[in-house]
């Protein structure tokens, strides 16, 4: 046969051992030049696609090249942006290329919120660490803690964080080159550049042009099997040439469902951090800082009645101030605690809404991927009585509904067997923290204001 069926029978082979995907993304733009007694040159666009083969494939493709030529092969290649090399490599080759490695041109920061730095973050008790993690990975990009993987509730000044990492980035380091996303973004991006024929373009855009890669948002990821795939290679081919890698998530890791193992190791394998919801001195300290960069003068009594009102969301308070600022422009009236009850009436009073059982139990089964009535089934497994107690504690704290009465919504179960769910429920909280921030993302998603 000749060596471009050769070739092609070769990849056939390959896809069977390392999936289609693999195949079309890494050996796709291989071109066989000659085969020569036992050596093999292959043509690969550049330095990082000959030092990921050789790291990754070269060990599979020297196998079943020899086994389709009956001869023990040797594999060389050479490069398309330099064909005078023609680089031997072999199964010791590293895959980590120096972060100055081939970048293609284009714009050095795309995404990046130039107003969000570490320098206007408020640091306090709630985010202290978040914040050192971030300013680490920001001074030496690519280096302890990669990736960086930071998690916490809505509103709580994550993304002010990962702009910041990309700002300071951008600042320090000239060749620089920093892409921020949201994983849903990716995610729409991709299946454009599929529809359109641009998939190229795509991989180029962030697994060789970015040396940093900012995602926000990543248990978006959850059961997007295709995103998930694209985003493994992506994270891969970063990871493995030096470049750094920065994940935002509402959650831990190990708490978004549906993420396929592998992705969950890489996203542990790093730094990770969590950020809790800023206490009352926290918070007004933010709000004075958000409040002078608006030139807003908020007194102490109506800055006590906002940050009670926004419960520790960061983002619910700007949106607070944002309106007064309004309000202030037009009536051309200082700020007051009256003037402001009177123009925005009801934002300061609390409402508690009205949760029914059933609500709890749709969501609490939302939150672990299960059917609402398997919570309300009689499977006794604990991937399902776990969740199961969860929605009778939480039904028990925001409902008036009797033991009795819960027990008849959860299945016509005894009232004693709800009582039990609920206790064990109530001893977990006091040593587990996980249990406890998974319980408060489940409020905040019914609608019930927590504050840590």
């Amino acid at each position: 046969m000749d060596l471009d069926t050769f070739w092609h029978a070769l990849l056939l082979q390959m896809e069977s051992r390392i999936g289609h995907q693999d195949v079309e993304i890494w050996l796709g733009r291989v071109r066989p030049v000659r085969l020569h007694g036992r050596e093999l040159l292959l043509e690969v666009p550049n330095r990082y696609y000959s030092d990921w083969i050789a790291e990754n494939y070269q060990e599979q493709l020297v196998e079943v090249a020899s086994a389709k030529l009956d001869l023990p092969i040797e594999i060389r290649f050479s490069q398309a942006d330099d064909p005078t090399v023609e680089e031997a490599t072999d199964s010791s080759s590293s895959s980590a290329e120096s972060p100055g490695a081939p970048i293609e041109s284009g714009e050095r920061a795309i995404g990046i919120n130039q107003g969000q730095t570490f320098d206007n973050f408020v640091i306090g008790e709630c985010n202290k660490f978040a914040h050192a993690a971030a300013g680490a990975v920001a001074d030496y990009p690519a280096g302890q803690y990669n990736p960086l993987f930071i998690y916490g509730s809505t509103g709580l000044g994550k993304t002010h964080l990962l702009h910041s990492i990309g700002n300071q980035i951008l600042g320090s380091d000239p060749k620089a080159r920093v892409v921020y996303v949201t994983a849903e973004d990716f995610m729409n991006e991709m299946i454009n550049c599929i529809r359109h024929k641009r998939m190229e373009d795509f991989r180029s855009k962030y697994r060789k042009r970015a040396t940093v890669l900012l995602v926000d948002d990543i248990q978006f990821l959850s059961g997007r099997d295709r995103t998930q795939e694209e985003f493994f290679h992506t994270f891969n081919a970063l990871q493995g040439s030096g470049r750094q890698i920065v994940l935002i998530s509402d959650v831990e890791p190990k708490h978004i469902e549906k993420l396929e193992p592998r992705l969950r190791t890489r996203f542990e394998g790093g730094l990770i951090a969590d950020m809790q919801a800023p206490d009352a001195e926290t918070l007004l300290a933010i709000l004075r800082q958000k409040a002078d960069q608006q030139g807003l003068l908020i007194p102490a009594d109506l800055a006590d009645a906002i940050a009670a009102h926004v419960a520790g969301n960061i983002r619910e308070l700007e949106g607070v101030l944002n309106r007064l600022a309004a309000l202030h422009r037009f009536y051309q009236t200082r700020l007051t605690l009256e003037f402001a009850r009177d123009r925005l009436p009801g934002l300061f009073e609390h409402h508690t809404p009205d949760i029914t059982v059933a609500q709890i139990i749709a969501t609490v089964a939302r939150m672990h991927n299960i059917p609402g009535a398997s919570i309300t089934g009689n499977k006794r497994t604990r991937a399902l009585t776990f969740p199961r107690h969860i929605a009778m504690y939480l039904a028990r704290k925001h409902t008036d509904r009797s033991f009795p009465d819960l027990g008849r919504e959860f299945g016509g179960r005894d009232h004693s067997t709800v009582q039990h769910g609920v206790k064990k429920i109530e001893k977990a909280l006091k040593t587990d923290a996980d249990l406890s921030y998974k319980i408060q993302l489940i409020e905040q998603d019914l609608g019930i204001r927590t504050q840590r």
